[in-house]
Formats: C-alpha cells, sequence, structure tokens
C-alpha cells in the first residue's frame, strides 16, 4: 500500500516526454527542458527518488542546486543512515509535501525519529514510514512517535512497533488520515480530534488493556484483519463508513482470541483477571464496539468463519444493560456467513433488540469467507 506513486525510468509515459518537441529543436541540441522555469523542473524533479534528484546537479550549473528545493524526499531503496541525514542537511528548509521513507532495518529508531521530527518541521503534509522485508513480522520500533506538525493531513506507517503509551495527535490539528498496517500497537490510547479516517491492517494489538480509539471526528473508521483484543471505540458522532472484521485466523491464534474462553462466545465468566470479558482494565460494562459505531450510516461485520459456539436456540431475547442507539443513523446491514450457520439467528435477534428494522438487515452465505 504506497502512498506515492512514482514514474520509473523506461515506463512508457518517460518514452514520450519529448514527443512535441520539433524536429529542428531537437536537430539543433536546443535544451527545451533547461527553459522550463525552476518551478517547473522542481515540479519534475518531487517525483524522482531523493537520491536521483541529487544527482542532477552535475547537469549543468543551473541544476546545481534545484534539488535542494523540491517539495519532496523519496527514499525507496536501501540507503545508509549517513547518506539519509547528509540528504537532510544539504537540502534547503523549504515545505515538504511529501515525506517518504522505506527502511530495511538497518538503522536505529533515533536516526529514524530525529528525520521524522526534520519532515515535521518542513510541515510536511504527507508522511510516510514503511519497513521492507520478507519477514512479516520484522518491524521497526519506535518507542516515541510523537509529532509536532501543523499541516500534516496523512500519516501511513507500516510494520512499526508502536510503544508509546498514549498515540497523541493533537499537535496534529489538521490530520485527517491515518492508516497502520502490520504494526505492532502497544499502546493505550490512540488520540486525534481531526481525523476523518482510520485504517488498522493486519495489526496485533498487544496491551495489558483494549486500545481506547478516541476520535470523535471520524468519518470512515476500517479494522481488517487485526488480531488481539479489539479496540474500544469511544463515541464517533460523525461517523458514516465502518467496516470491522475480526480475526480469520481463530484456529491457528487461540492465545490472541477476543473471547472467555472459560465461558464460551455468548457467555462470559466474568471474572477480574479475564481481559476479554471487559471493555477495559478489567471493570465496566460499556460496549466495546457498538458506543463508537452507532452513528455509521453503512456498516459492515465480518467474523472469523471457524468460529464455532453452539447456541440455544430456545432463548430467544436479548436484553442489554445499555440501549444502544445502533439504529439511529443505520440504513443497512449485511452479514456474510458460511452456509447453514447457526449463529445467524441469535446475531439477527441482537440486532433487532437494538433496534435495527429487519428489512434492513441483509444475510447472504458465501463459501469463500
Amino acid at each position: 500500500m504506497s502512498l506515492v506513486q512514482c514514474p520509473t525510468p523506461g515506463s512508457s509515459n518517460a518514452c514520450h516526454l519529448l514527443d512535441g518537441m520539433p524536429d529542428s529543436a531537437a536537430a539543433a541540441g536546443e535544451d527545451r527542458i533547461g527553459a522550463l522555469p525552476d518551478d517547473i523542473l522542481r515540479l519534475v524533479l518531487s517525483f524522482l527518488p531523493s537520491r536521483e534528484s541529487m544527482c542532477t546537479c552535475v547537469l549543468a550549473r543551473r541544476w546545481r542546486n534545484l534539488w535542494k528545493s523540491v517539495p519532496t524526499v523519496l527514499i525507496y531503496d536501501e540507503e545508509e543512515a549517513r547518506f539519509v541525514t547528509s540528504l537532510l542537511l544539504l537540502r534547503d528548509r523549504v515545505p515538504l509535501r511529501v515525506f517518504v521513507f522505506t527502511s530495511f532495518l538497518h538503522e536505529t529508531p533515533q536516526d529514524v525519529e530525529i528525520w521524522l521530527r526534520y519532515a515535521a518541521s518542513c510541515h510536511v503534509r504527507v508522511l510516510q514510514l514503511e519497513v521492507e522485508s520478507y519477514d512479516t513480522t520484522a518491524r521497526l520500533r519506535l518507542p516515541n512517535m510523537t509529532l509536532v506538525c501543523q499541516h500534516l493531513k496523512t500519516l501511513y506507517i507500516c510494520s512499526v512497533k508502536l510503544e508509546e503509551r498514549t498515540l497523541d495527535f493533537s499537535s496534529c490539528p489538521v490530520l485527517e488520515k491515518l492508516l497502520m498496517v502490520n504494526c505492532e500497537i502497544h499502546v493505550e490510547k490512540i488520540l486525534c480530534q481531526s481525523l476523518r479516517r482510520l485504517v488498522t491492517f493486519m495489526c496485533i494489538f498487544v496491551a495489558d488493556a483494549r486500545t481506547r480509539i478516541s476520535c470523535p471526528s471520524l468519518a470512515a473508521l476500517e479494522l481488517a484483519q487485526n488480531v488481539g483484543l479489539t479496540p474500544f471505540l469511544e463515541s464517533m458522532p460523525s461517523l458514516v463508513t465502518a467496516f470491522v472484521e475480526f480475526d480469520r485466523e481463530w484456529s491457528e491464534r487461540e492465545e490472541l482470541y477476543d473471547h472467555c474462553l472459560d465461558g464460551g462466545y455468548y457467555v462470559g465468566c466474568g471474572e477480574w483477571d479475564c481481559l476479554p470479558c471487559h471493555h477495559i482494565d478489567r471493570e465496566g460494562d460499556d460496549c466495546v464496539l457498538l458506543d463508537g459505531l452507532c452513528g455509521a450510516t453503512k456498516l459492515t461485520l465480518i467474523s472469523a468463519p471457524t468460529m464455532q459456539q453452539p447456541i440455544d436456540r430456545k432463548d430467544e431475547t436479548y436484553g442489554p444493560r445499555k440501549q444502544f442507539l445502533v439504529s439511529k443513523n443505520l440504513k443497512v446491514v449485511k452479514i456474510k456467513h458460511r452456509k447453514n450457520d447457526e449463529r445467524i439467528h441469535q446475531i439477527v435477534i441482537i440486532l433487532v433488540s437494538l433496534g435495527v428494522a429487519p428489512e434492513n438487515i441483509n444475510c447472504s452465505d458465501c463459501i469463500n469467507f
């Protein structure tokens, strides 16, 4: 998942860059590119990896310093930490539109933190940090991910180990998109007042309690193929669309089950030391998901296909301690399930008891879940 796509040498687009040049100009060796304004040349260079952009300094005297004021820093290939540091020191401190760094796990966390702070100091708008490794369990450890950036709008992090107690983006007042892929999340709380879209994909939530997500301005939420304790969602009154997919590899990750192992899937044991029985800090009766999802107009919930628990068909009622206004804005509920899955009957009863109109519940079975 890359936020920035750069043209590669030899691509079809690159082959046609000079198609509009008159034959007479080409024959005479006229430098049509050199005749372009500096701002246009900087825009062209902004699509190149930073090392290639830097190499243009040898083309002519005019190009010597152009790369220093390019509004992007793009590190895709394996680079020594010394080169990255030198690049940032030599570069002019002009505002950054995009900062991309791909780690091959050779640099120290302290180096990466310094580079991120540099990007923030240059008013970066899009920040992308990811790890390139054949080992999907290899992650870059970042003890401190606190950013102070008044202009950051999009943050994408991949294969990073987050160890702060609170992932607080209060100092990023215009941050709208946060995407976390294959991250190991040890934080107790994710806090951002301005966030509009949050995605966690294939992440591991590792904490002594559920991670609280406090993003009241969120309009789109996607929690997909994560493992560990399902995050606790605080109120999200602006939520429009939500996609929540519980761990599909249920049978392979028993130690990360998010249900009571003693009481079963629908019944909890209630013991104080059974963390899945309690929403947070082993106390409280609030629902983990419904408080945050109740404002969504489009809600998709997908559970692991291998969860097989017996259902008492005699129990045709459901009485929650707290009535959730799930149906206030909800227009459609889609339930995808395995054929002849007896749990669907119970799920429909719960949804109806919460105020969802039966005609808004769409159940469909599928073989390939």
